[in-house]
């Protein structure tokens, strides 16, 4: 578990994989306390920064890409209420296309 909601009703928790020898990615999940998974990224390569609480229901994800040949880092606006994502202060979208989301963001940043 990395971060509980200040509620306690909704968890960050970090699933690790080793990426190389000894570099660790931490995939951010996203658990309500009743049982649902609210977010499970398909791309094992973001890694979680840190997870900041901002409401009850509203979580700041801070994400970098493994590996990252640009440097790129996100911020991830999730709200575990409204079950929304905005990536980089882009317009919301369900959270369900976070995965999309996060893509379109890392070739956008990665384009000259």
């Amino acid at each position: 578990m990395r971060s509980t909601s200040p509620g306690g009703r909704y968890v960050v928790c970090v699933d690790p994989v080793e990426a190389r020898a000894f570099q660790w990615v931490e995939t951010p999940e996203l658990l309500d306390t009743e049982g649902r998974a609210l977010l499970a990224l398909t791309d094992r390569y973001w890694h979680l920064d840190s997870a900041d609480w901002s409401s009850e229901s509203v979580v700041v994800l801070h994400l970098r890409h493994f590996p990252c040949p640009h440097d790129y880092g996100c911020s991830v606006v999730v709200d575990c209420q409204r079950i929304t994502a905005s990536v980089n202060g882009i317009e919301p979208g369900p959270l369900g296309q976070l995965g999309d989301m996060l893509e379109r963001a890392y070739r956008v940043a990665g384009s000259p």
